[in-house]
């Protein structure tokens, strides 16, 4: 398998999307526990991150390699 060179140390748009959801979901479990502590589950948001994540890092568009 050939290396291939990244031109940055910048992460990639699939990175950042999946990385911003989780930071969503896990900051969204905390105001839901603290506000709306009768809805919170730990099991269904521990399931909800991974999800999460792997559809905005699915679903987001990433540039070429150049």
């Amino acid at each position: 398998m050939a290396t291939i060179k990244q031109p940055t140390i910048r992460p990639t748009n699939k990175l950042t999307a999946a990385t911003i959801a989780a930071a969503a979901v896990s900051v969204s479990g905390v105001f839901v526990r603290n506000v709306w502590p009768s809805w919170y589950d730990p099991q269904t948001w521990a399931t909800l991150l991974p999800v999460a994540v792997f559809a905005a890092g699915y679903l987001v568009r990433d540039e070429a390699n150049q």
